[in-house]
């Protein structure tokens, strides 16, 4: 069995797929991708391999969202199963000397950021990654001013404050992807 999400293996992706083949007592691996969208775009290169994808999921590429992915791909895939797997503990860091008034965050997490800026009452220039890891990533090499990460990535420096923290549980989607015959 392979099982394609979205990597490295930082990911809460990575994770949740390790996490199916483990409780399940699946023999497999997990070939991880840049973002979600390479995976969809190229479904039909994986004739009978697995997708696990999270039901939080939005691309700020294609726009679309999980219920968006989930219908528009009915005939290339099948819904074998759904399970329930915590996100690694996220959260929101400020940099108290930042370059820039930016936030960096994954789509899902828009939520989040947008909620803590309301009542925090700021209003940085939000940008997009493709997962939490890269928001990080992007957060330190810019100097950014906020970013919502996965706790296990993080170094604090004596300017950074953790302003809030979060444990959210999460519903994750396992997909078998049909071969050319299957699909109507």
């Amino acid at each position: 069995m392979i099982i394609h999400t979205l990597g490295p293996e930082a990911t809460d992706s990575c994770q949740a797929a390790r996490y199916y083949l483990k409780e399940n007592a699946v023999c497999g691996r997990v070939q991880l991708h840049c973002r979600f969208e390479e995976i969809i775009d190229h479904l039909m290169d994986y004739p009978g391999d697995y997708f696990v994808i999270p039901a939080a999921f939005k691309s700020y590429r294609a726009h679309i969202d999980w219920a968006d992915f989930h219908y528009a791909h009915l005939d290339q895939l099948t819904l074998i199963s759904c399970f329930r797997y915590r996100l690694n503990t996220l959260v929101l860091i400020r940099r108290q000397n930042a370059a820039n008034k930016i936030a960096y965050t994954h789509p899902s997490t828009t939520a989040l950021l947008e909620n803590y800026m309301q009542q925090a009452n700021v209003q940085p220039l939000i940008k997009y990654t493709d997962s939490k890891y890269l928001a990080y990533q992007q957060y330190n090499e810019t100097k950014a001013q906020y970013v919502i990460t996965n706790q296990q990535n993080i170094r604090l420096t004596s300017q950074e404050k953790i302003e809030r923290t979060y444990t959210p549980d999460m519903i994750w989607c396992l997909y078998k992807i049909k071969n050319e015959n299957q699909v109507k």
